[in-house]
């Protein structure tokens, strides 16, 4: 059997797998905070965990290229629930990051048509991907760029894993606020959420820098970003 038949065979079942913890309310439920084109098994997070445990002790002998083209594959399948999974896979293992390139990159970046999908690759393979080198800001420029509200939001929410420390990030205000000051008039709902996120993360490693950027911008940001952010400043929490 080929490698393209391997990789099929356990995106298949792994979707068996999905497909015996699915109920309708959670389908619905998916389907109502989380809008896809893509297929909905209906599995919650936990359930999609232990599966990803299991697939990552029955093929631990792959190699990290092995690993990464099931990733592809579950992307492709255009599942919402094995996206996850691939995308989780990804960012969860270190072994993996070095070896991604961009090719890799844009295979993975399919249907990213709603707010989990979106945070979940700029999280777990853009955020880090670019802080790593593999991608550049040219290509975060073109994001910001975009009519499509969810590739603006995509090059915000890849700031959050420069800055957080399970994502491996060490801080990056520079390239942070890059992007922060580059979305502050965008009142899309979905951006101007992402860019209290991006805020509030870097507000951890950095406070003084976040507050000298919200008194500079006060006047053009949206009244959720100036909640939020001064409420994490001031607390420690979103609200």
């Amino acid at each position: 059997m080929n490698k393209v038949m391997d990789v099929e065979a356990i995106v298949k079942d792994i979707t068996e797998a999905l497909e015996e913890t699915s109920t309708p309310e959670r389908i619905a439920l998916s389907k109502y905070y989380f809008p896809t084109q893509m297929r909905v098994i209906g599995s919650t997070n936990p359930d999609a965990k232990l599966v990803l445990k299991s697939l990552k002790t029955n093929y631990r002998h792959f190699s990290p290229d092995e690993w990464i083209e099931l990733a592809v594959g579950l992307v492709n399948s255009e599942i919402f629930e094995c996206q996850g999974i691939a995308y989780d896979l990804i960012g969860k293992d270190k072994k993996l990051w070095p070896v991604i390139t961009m090719k890799d990159i844009l295979r993975l970046k399919r249907n990213l048509d709603n707010w989990a999908s979106v945070d979940g690759f700029g999280i777990y393979v853009s955020g880090i991907q670019w802080r790593l080198g593999t991608i550049e800001d040219s290509w975060i420029e073109e994001l910001l760029q975009s009519d499509d509200h969810w590739e603006r939001r995509l090059a915000v929410v890849s700031t959050v894993a420069l800055n957080l420390k399970s994502r491996g990030g060490t801080g990056d205000a520079p390239r942070t606020l890059w992007v922060c000051e580059r979305v502050i008039d965008d009142r899309h709902d979905l951006v101007v959420k992402a860019l209290s996120w991006a805020l509030r993360e870097l507000s951890k490693r950095e406070p003084m820098l976040v507050a000298g950027f919200m008194e500079a911008y006060q006047s053009r940001l949206a009244n959720r970003v100036i909640r939020e952010v001064s409420h994490k400043l001031e607390f420690g929490t979103k609200n």
